[in-house]
């Protein structure tokens, strides 16, 4: 027993070591069939997992996890082998190897049965491996850029080059607005700003466009803010709104973006969405389209951009892209169809491409003409015109929201095509036409009018005049035929507003379809006759006959209008001599202008207008008119404008000015008053009767044969008898006027501002030494003093600069021009605060050396406009930054210091050898 524990434990450890190999011999056909079985299972799961990750990355733009790759990779390198190893052991199946007695061949069945033994580990060690996966795909970071399909653009391409030197290289600027009129390719701009940004390796790290049009969706906005941020669904819809903004700031702080705001019509907040302003402060963007300018700056943009209409040759190229070239070139004549057409759209792609399809394909230039007769006289009948155009434009008119700014935007319907409309004019004929209230307080008017006007202006609905020209107004062509369409119901009542400017519309079948017209506008060189029969129209309420070649109005013209007729028009009508008959009898008129006419008499019957608010007399073209005695000092007139701006004021006035001027004293509702006189008398009764300074707003004194040496005028700083509502003062031919002063407040800061709201003097040819008085005008504007020989000074001796500080003199001013003063030697012996676009035109002043200007009043950029010689001797600091222009026309040269512009002005040879010099900002004498 002793000798046999010892042996048979040897014997113990010996079947332990020899137990497994031979287990793979014995188990081998066993374990083949169990390998073989696993081996179908294991192929089956992955050909599901394989199949579930493809659905996953084409349905949900996710891409499968490492885990589950790296998982499929070991099946196929797994599945490879376990076939090989079946092959064998199949093989040797047949030549009844496998069995459960031992084989001949142990050691090859050894190793055969060893390595299906390690294979059947493998497979459970896949499954179980399998069993672990939480998710099979993860969702792919967003592109860059979702580039948007997009066809060749037209006329974009510097506006684009602005815009993306915005983008890339200016780091201040965040937000940058792009605004213009509906249908002027803001769109495609901002598609080719995506473009570009797409192509070019700018260091954005992610580009979202979100459309917000007119129903502001926040929900939907920020859904897609966060959905190119690659947030997903499951995280987004638990959380609350703060937690969702929480986490949109976060993932945006993390990154370099740029967001393209579509179609914006009012503020939005994007903070509360989750694009506080701060995230801007790593060189992200916000780009915004928008057709109204205000939503640029209510935006806080840094830098805005207006989108404005194709130049022709674009236009054309584009009208040419949608109608084809083939059909374009089809017929000769096609071609100067084709040419007016696209004139008619004047550039506006919206308009260009929705004719562009209605003519395309055809090749009959008959139908060509016909497409641009209707183009020209009914718009709203040309295919897609309404549905693809109007509609869409008129989105921006019912976005005003405001009946008072929709009626003022379709009365201009009233002016022909093109037109250039004086500001001035216009809120004039609003107020008149009762369009801003019915009020006599016509100044707070003007002030509404002024609003209504940006309004419109920012809306895009109005442009300014050509150059930019501040003082005009214009419609586009496409926006005004929108206008009429609504203004006639929608094309339902076509003859509710008519704009005649030819002289065959005024047949008689024409006059005809009067009868259902609230407004008639006949304008323009070509209408010279309507001496017809007589206009049955009993509705109309405004009629203009501007600008004809009309003689007379004939006798019954005016007999179906008495009713209802309250606005009348007829300026700018130079054949007219006479005071049409029948006028008098319209005793609903509250409007009647007869500016630059041949009228010179006014009948006493004028005063039967007993409704009458405005009578404007304005450049008539006879020197003197007369007013019969009491004829107007019953009527109820807001305003009377007897005006001249067109030069010759010494030729003009009125007839029995003093008792006029009298009258107009003593007239009840007038405010607003306009008036040039010739007569002493008359002047001394302007400024010193209180009446008369509290309701004129322009006076223009021309006392060239008078004796009008002096003007004083009373001003009590307790009282409010100041020229309160007084803008534009000329004072002209006066020869003998030497003294014109104020008594209270001169010597000292002014108590009261005795010209609150004067924006523009003229002195011409006078005797003063002095224009004291103009530190009673804080707003000034435009100053032009000329041949006057004594002027001396143009603000005297005697204020000190506080003083001048707070009476706040020329800290308003935008221009003035000093011509032909002999004596001047000074414009204020005290350095003064002028605005930094103000322009000095210094003319024939030869001992004038100096502006008022010093190292802390001449940060700003101004320019000065002088003849050669002048500059020679004018006192500046040599090392100033500035820029010169020889001539008017010439375009400002490279900057260089004052020492050199002025040495460059002075050998200059140009046009009456002016030169203009523009200071740099920071370029006063202090450098």
């Amino acid at each position: 027993m002793e000798i046999a524990s010892p042996l048979l434990e040897i014997v113990k450890g010996l079947w332990a070591l020899a137990r497994k190999p031979l287990g793979y011999i014995y188990n081998l056909k066993d374990n083949v069939r169990s390998l073989d079985e696993e081996n179908k299972n294991l192929k089956a799961v992955s050909e599901d997992v394989k199949a579930r990750v493809e659905r996953e990355e084409e349905e949900t733009r996710a891409w499968r996890t490492n885990q589950v790759a790296s998982w499929l990779g070991k099946v196929q390198d797994f599945v490879g082998g376990v076939d090989q190893v079946l092959r064998e052991a199949g093989e040797r199946d047949q030549i009844k190897c496998l069995s459960r007695c031992f084989p001949r061949n142990c050691w090859s069945s050894y190793k055969l049965g060893k390595r299906v033994d390690q294979l059947l580990n493998e497979v459970r060690q896949l499954q179980h491996e399998k069993e672990k996966f939480s998710d099979f795909t993860s969702r792919l970071p967003p592109p860059q850029v979702l580039e948007m399909p997009m066809d060749k653009t037209v006329g974009v391409d510097i506006s684009l080059n602005k815009v993306w030197k915005w983008l890339v290289d200016e780091k201040q600027v965040g937000v940058i607005g792009l605004y213009g009129t509906g249908g002027v390719g803001k769109t495609t701009l901002m598609r080719r700003i995506e473009k570009e940004l797409s192509c070019a390796n700018n260091g954005f790290d992610v580009v979202i466009w979100v459309v917000v049009s007119k129903a502001v969706d926040k929900d939907r906005i920020q859904d897609t803010i966060r959905r190119r941020l690659g947030i997903e669904d499951k995280h987004w819809e638990g959380w609350s709104w703060d937690e969702r903004v929480y986490h949109m700031c976060q993932a945006l702080t993390q990154k370099k973006f740029v967001l393209l705001l579509d179609d914006l019509w009012e503020r939005l907040d994007l903070s509360k969405i989750g694009v506080p302003h701060h995230v801007l402060e790593n060189g992200s963007k916000v780009v915004l389209t928008t057709r109204s300018e205000q939503v640029c700056h209510q935006m806080r943009a840094n830098k805005t951009l207006e989108v404005r209409c194709l130049m022709h040759e674009e236009a054309r190229g584009l009208f040419e892209s949608i109608v084809g070239k083939s059909t374009m070139h089809s017929h000769p004549k096609i071609l100067a169809l084709a040419d007016d057409i696209v004139q008619e759209c004047k550039g506006l792609p919206l308009a260009l491409i929705t004719v562009g399809q209605a003519m395309a394909g055809i090749a009959n230039p008959n139908e060509w003409n016909y497409a641009l007769t209707t183009l020209r006289k009914n718009p709203h009948r040309l295919s897609g015109m309404v549905d693809e155009v109007y509609h869409i434009l008129e989105f921006s008119y019912d976005r005003l929201n405001d009946s008072t700014l929709q009626r003022c935007f379709l009365y201009c319907c009233l002016f022909p095509e093109d037109y250039h409309i004086r500001r001035h004019d216009l809120i004039g004929l609003w107020i008149g036409e009762g369009l801003l209230g019915d009020t006599d307080d016509v100044y707070s008017l003007r002030n509404e009018g002024e609003h209504v006007l940006g309004r419109l202006n920012r809306a895009c609905l109005l442009e300014s005049g050509r150059d930019d020209d501040q003082r005009h107004v214009k419609m586009h062509d496409v926006i005004r035929d929108m206008a009429t369409w609504i203004a006639r119901d929608h094309g339902q009542r076509e003859n509710k507003l008519l704009v005649i400017e030819k002289d065959e519309d005024m047949s008689e079948d024409m006059i005809s379809k009067w009868g259902e017209a609230k407004k008639v506008s006949l304008w323009g060189k070509w209408i010279r006759n309507i001496d017809k029969k007589p206009p049955q129209c009993p509705q109309l309420e405004t009629l203009f006959v501007r600008e004809t070649e009309v003689t007379f109005m004939p006798k019954g013209f005016f007999d179906s209008m008495t009713a209802c007729l309250a606005v009348l028009n007829l300026s700018n009508n130079k054949h007219i001599k006479s005071f049409p008959e029948g006028i008098c009898n319209l005793i609903n008129l509250w409007y009647l202008n007869l500016s630059s006419t041949g009228i010179s008499e006014l009948p006493k019957e004028i005063k039967n207008l007993t409704r009458l608010r405005w009578l404007l007399l304005d450049n008539m073209l006879e020197s003197n008119i007369l007013i019969p005695t009491g004829a107007i000092t019953s009527l109820p007139l807001n305003v009377f404008s007897q005006w001249q701006f067109k030069g010759h004021f010494e030729e003009w006035g009125l007839v029995k000015e003093e008792e006029t001027v009298e009258e107009l004293g003593c007239m009840q509702h007038l405010t607003d008053l306009s008036i040039c006189v010739r007569e002493s008398s008359s002047t001394q009764k302007i400024f010193q009767s209180p009446n008369l300074r509290r309701r004129i707003r322009r006076a223009c004194i021309n006392n060239r044969n008078g004796n009008l040496t002096s003007i004083v005028i009373n001003c009590s700083p307790a009282s409010n008898d100041g020229f309160s509502h007084l803008k534009t003062l000329y004072l002209l031919l006066c020869t003998k006027l030497s003294e014109m002063k104020i008594t209270q407040g001169i010597g000292r800061a002014p108590n009261c501002s005795f010209f609150p709201n004067l924006v523009k003097v003229s002195v011409d040819n006078c005797r003063l030494s002095d224009l004291s008085w103009l530190v009673h005008a804080p707003e000034l504007q435009k100053l032009t003093v000329v041949r006057c020989k004594s002027m001396e000074k143009i603000i005297g001796d005697g204020f000190a600069r506080e003083e001048l500080a707070a009476s706040r003199l020329f800290s308003r001013l935008e221009s003035l021009l000093l011509m032909s003063l002999p004596k001047l030697t000074s414009i204020c012996d005290q350095a003064l605060s002028f605005p930094q676009v103000v322009r000095f035109s210094i003319l024939d002043c030869p001992r004038l050396r100096k502006l008022p200007l010093d190292s802390s009043s001449a940060r700003g950029s101004f320019g000065v406009t002088a003849g050669k010689d002048w500059w020679a001797e004018f006192e500046w600091d040599p090392t100033a930054r500035v820029t010169l222009q020889l001539g008017w026309l010439s375009r400002a040269e490279e900057e260089m210091t004052f020492e050199e512009a002025a040495r460059k002005a002075k050998d200059n040879q140009s046009f009456l050898g002016l030169a203009t010099i523009r200071f740099l900002p920071c370029g006063g004498p202090s450098e």
